[in-house]
C-alpha cells in the first residue's frame, strides 16, 4: 500500500511540475505582453506628446505672427490717423473751411474776382483795425466782408491779412497817418520792388449799398451820403449804419476788396472825377461803384470852387441842369489840353430835364458834337422796351469791346436826346458814331409827342482830338458824348438781360488802357447761413483734434488685447 503510495506521488510529481512551468510561462508571456503593450502605449502617447507639441509650437507661432501683423497695422493707423489730423489743423488754420448755404453764394466771390486774385504777383496785406470777434459781431454785413476777405487770402498765398485792435497797438495805428485810420476801418496795402508804398482805405460805408429810394430821397434834398455823415452823424459811420441801417439793401464788400486790390497791385491806376455843383440830374452812384469795384480811383470834384486835379485821367459831366460858367468851361477844355499832351477822356452825359447850356455847347461843339432837342423815339415793338422812348438797339460800335462776354450786345436807352455830328474830321478832331437806332428811328418834342425828325439816329459819339509825337506815335484826348445820363443810371446798369453795364466798362477800360475788367454785382444778404460760432468751433475743434484721435487709440488698444490673448 505504500508502495502504491509512493507510485502515486510520483506520478504526481511527474504532473505537477510541467503545470507549474505552463504556469510560469503564461504569466511571464502576459507580463511580456503587457510589457509590450505598455510600451507600445508609451510610443504611443510619446508620438501623440510629440505631435501635439508641434502643433502647440506651430499655432504659438502662427499666433504670434498674427499679433505682431495686427500690432504694426493699428500702429500704422493710429499714425496715419495722427498725421492726418495734424495736417488737417495746419490746413484748417491757413484755410479756414467755410459752408456757403445762402441762395445767392453770399460769402463767395465770383469767378471773375477769384481768376483776377489768381494772377496778383505782389504780396498785399490786409489790416482790419478791429478785433475779429467784434467787427464780425456788429452785422451780416461785416460777417460777410470777412468771409469774403478771407476768400482772397485762400486763393493766393501772397494776399494775407489780420485782426490788429487800434488801442493796444498804436505803434501799428501810427504807420498809416496819411490814411487817417480809424477804429473798423481797412487798409489793404503793398509794398512793389520799387519801394512805394499805396494803400487804399476801406471804410464801413464801402462795404454796403443802400437802395435807391433813400439815396433818391437824401438827393432832393441836395444832399449825399457823405453829407449825412457829416452833418448828422459827426463823421461816425457807425452811427450813420445805426440809424439808417435798414435802407441798406445789399453788401458791395467784393467790389471794395477787388478794387482795392486791382489798385494797390496796378502800378498806374486810373483816376476818375465826378464834377458836381451844377445841379446834376444824377450822382450816378453805381457807375461809381462799378469803376471802384474794377481798380479804378473814384472821386468828386465840385466844379465851381475846386480845380481838377492834374493826375485825373477820366472826368465825368452827369448831365448838369445848370450851365458852366465860363471859367468853368476852361477849366474842362485846359484839363483835356492837357499842356498840350492831350491823353484826357471827358463823358458828358445830356438829359431832357436840362436847362439851356449854351456855354457847354460851345465847348462841344468844338469837338464837333451837338446835342439836339426832343427825344429819341423806335416805331418797331422789338426795338423798344415798354415805352417808345425806352429804346433798345444793338447797332453798337466794335471799337472797344475787348471786355464784353458777347459780340452782339443790346443796349438800352432811356429818354435819349438826340446827337448831331458836326464834321467827320476837323483840326486834328475827328468823330465817330458808337451806338446808333434803327433806320426806322424817329425823335418826338418830350412834350406835345410831335414828330420832329424821322430816321436813324445817334444815341452814343466819340469825338478824339489827337497830338503827334517826335518818335512818330500820338496821343488822344477823348470826349465820350451820351444822348442820356440814364443810359449809365443806378437802375439800368444793374439790369442783366440788357449790355449796358458792361459796354460802358469795356469802352473806358479799352480808351484808357486799361484791361481785364470785372463786372461784380452786388449781393442781397438774405436768408439762413451755415454759421459757426466761436464755442462751436472750439467745440469742433476740441473733437476733431482730441476726441477721434483718442477714440481711436483706444479702440485700437482694445483690439490689440483682444487678439494678443486670443
Amino acid at each position: 500500500m505504500s508502495e502504491q503510495n509512493n507510485q502515486n506521488n510520483n506520478e504526481q510529481e511527474q504532473y505537477s511540475a510541467p503545470v507549474s512551468s505552463f504556469l510560469d510561462d503564461v504569466v511571464n508571456s502576459e507580463k511580456s505582453q503587457d510589457a509590450a503593450g505598455t510600451e507600445k502605449e508609451n510610443a504611443k502617447e510619446d508620438t501623440k506628446k510629440e505631435k501635439t507639441h508641434k502643433e502647440k509650437n506651430a499655432a504659438n507661432s502662427k499666433k504670434l505672427r498674427h499679433g505682431m501683423m495686427s500690432t504694426a497695422l493699428t500702429v500704422v493707423f493710429i499714425a496715419v490717423v495722427v498725421m492726418i489730423n495734424i495736417v488737417a489743423t495746419v490746413l484748417f488754420d491757413r484755410y479756414p473751411i467755410t459752408i456757403d448755404l445762402t441762395k445767392d453764394n453770399i460769402y463767395s466771390i465770383s469767378e471773375e474776382s477769384e481768376e483776377y486774385v489768381k494772377k496778383i504777383d505782389t504780396d498785399v496785406i490786409i489790416t482790419v483795425f478791429a478785433e475779429e470777434d467784434t467787427f464780425t459781431g456788429l452785422s451780416t454785413y461785416t460777417k460777410q466782408a470777412v468771409e469774403v476777405m478771407k476768400k482772397y487770402s485762400q486763393y493766393n498765398s501772397r494776399i494775407s491779412y489780420r485782426f490788429v485792435d487800434i488801442d493796444s497797438n498804436p505803434d501799428i495805428v501810427s504807420e498809416y497817418e496819411a490814411d487817417s485810420v480809424s477804429d473798423l476801418d481797412i487798409i489793404v496795402e503793398t509794398n512793389p520792388a520799387e519801394d512805394i508804398k499805396r494803400t487804399r482805405k476801406i471804410t464801413l460805408l464801402d462795404l454796403v449799398e443802400f437802395n435807391d429810394e433813400f439815396l433818391q430821397q437824401i438827393s432832393d434834398y441836395g444832399m449825399t451820403i457823405d453829407n449825412v455823415l457829416e452833418y448828422y452823424c459827426g463823421g461816425d459811420e457807425l452811427t450813420l449804419l445805426s440809424y439808417y441801417g435798414g435802407y441798406v439793401e445789399s453788401s458791395s464788400a467784393e467790389q471794395a476788396f477787388t478794387s482795392a486790390l486791382m489798385t494797390v497791385t496796378d502800378p498806374n491806376p486810373v483816376n476818375v472825377v465826378f464834377l458836381t455843383g451844377r445841379n446834376e440830374v444824377s450822382t450816378l452812384e453805381y457807375l461809381q461803384t462799378l469803376l471802384k469795384a474794377n481798380g479804378y480811383n473814384v472821386s468828386s470834384v465840385d466844379i465851381t470852387s475846386e480845380e481838377i486835379p492834374e493826375d485825373a485821367s477820366v472826368v465825368v459831366i452827369p448831365a448838369p441842369q445848370n450851365d458852366y460858367m465860363p471859367d468853368e468851361v476852361r477849366k474842362i477844355a485846359d484839363y483835356m489840353n492837357n499842356n498840350g499832351d492831350l491823353g484826357k477822356q471827358l463823358i458828358y452825359c445830356a438829359s431832357l430835364a436840362q436847362g439851356k447850356t449854351p456855354n457847354l455847347d460851345e465847348f462841344l461843339e468844338e469837338y464837333g458834337v451837338q446835342i439836339g432837342d426832343g427825344v429819341v423815339c423806335e416805331t418797331a415793338a422789338d426795338h423798344y422796351y415798354q415805352m417808345p422812348y425806352i429804346t433798345v438797339t444793338n447797332d453798337v460800335s466794335g471799337n472797344f469791346d475787348q471786355d464784353m462776354a458777347t459780340s452782339d450786345p443790346t443796349v438800352l436807352n432811356y429818354y435819349s436826346r438826340p446827337i448831331k455830328l458836326l464834321f467827320d474830321e476837323q483840326d486834328r478832331v475827328g468823330t465817330e458814331a458808337y451806338i446808333k437806332s434803327t433806320e426806322n428811328a424817329y425823335i418826338a418834342d418830350a412834350n406835345t409827342g410831335e414828330t420832329i425828325e424821322r430816321g436813324q439816329q445817334i444815341y452814343t459819339a466819340v469825338a478824339s482830338k489827337v497830338v503827334f509825337l517826335e518818335d512818330g506815335g500820338s496821343t488822344y484826348s477823348n470826349l465820350i458824348v451820351f444822348g442820356s445820363v440814364d443810359t449809365l443810371s443806378d437802375s439800368i446798369l444793374s439790369y442783366n438781360q440788357f449790355q449796358n453795364r458792361e459796354y460802358i466798362l469795356s469802352l473806358l477800360n479799352g480808351i484808357t488802357h486799361k484791361t481785364d475788367g470785372i463786372v461784380i454785382q452786388p449781393k442781397v444778404i438774405e436768408g439762413n447761413v451755415f454759421d459757426v460760432n466761436e464755442k462751436q468751433r472750439n467745440t469742433l475743434s476740441t473733437v476733431f483734434i482730441l476726441v477721434i484721435p483718442a477714440a481711436v487709440l483706444i479702440v485700437g488698444g482694445v483690439i490689440w488685447l483682444r487678439r494678443k490673448n486670443r
